[in-house]
């Protein structure tokens, strides 16, 4: 399955010559909404959603990809505003999963109340579900325990490898270093495409700039 991530270049070299990736802790994600889908007037019941959210978000880390490498507000939101680079990998499907998108928060009862079936729909909210807003971001996610990521300065970083297979590098439609700092910066790989974008002439759209690079300038 290939899904993309949107970096700042400087960002997104530094990636590349360390051949990682960074994860995110879910605390740090841009959505006040991460873990808070489910609300409950039971006081007790959302202590309870409270300390679940805590426990999740001290054991995993979160790496968010969007299925689409031309989105213009991805560029806008996440590429440095077109300056940045995409980067495209193959994960093995088991790996990741789409984000659910919700209209409205969902309320609930009493917890202890709950039937089997309750408690999995609203841990499937809890995990799986942001605000429809967010559904421009095409999100898949990838998540699992930090033991499986090496820890640097308090970061933690999933290296590429099988189960993250660096395939496509796609400098945005104003970056303006040029390919040979991609290059440089892919010593040593195999079997990565280096593509440039740029914004159509004809749509409001992100398409690939068969020009190359030729015509990059400083912005």
């Amino acid at each position: 399955m290939r899904v993309y991530h949107y970096l700042e270049a400087h960002w997104a070299l530094d990636d590349l010559r360390r051949r990682r990736l960074k994860i995110s802790d879910i605390h740090e994600t841009n959505d006040p909404y991460e873990f808070a889908c489910v609300r409950s007037e039971d006081k007790r019941s959302q202590r309870t959603l409270d300390a679940f959210a805590r426990d999740w978000v001290k054991d995993y880390r979160v790496h968010c990809f969007s299925r689409s490498w031309n989105n213009i507000l991805m560029w806008s939101h996440y590429g440095q505003k077109h300056k940045g680079i995409c980067l495209g990998f193959d994960v093995p499907e088991g790996c990741v999963r789409d984000i659910t998108y919700v209209d409205q928060v969902m309320l609930i009862g009493t917890l202890h109340k709950a039937v089997a079936n309750e408690n999995d729909e609203i841990l499937e909210r809890l995990i799986w579900a942001k605000y429809c807003a967010w559904s421009y971001e095409q999100e898949v996610r990838l998540i699992g325990r930090g033991v499986n990521m090496s820890q640097e300065s308090g970061m933690f970083f999933v290296s590429f490898g099988q189960d993250l297979q660096l395939k496509e590098v796609i400098a945005g439609s104003r970056f303006s270093m040029g390919r040979t700092v991609i290059d440089e910066a892919l010593d040593g790989y195999a079997g990565v495409a280096v593509t440039k974008a740029k914004c159509s002439d004809t749509g409001f759209e992100v398409v690939t700039d068969c020009r190359g690079f030729a015509d990059a300038v400083a912005l």
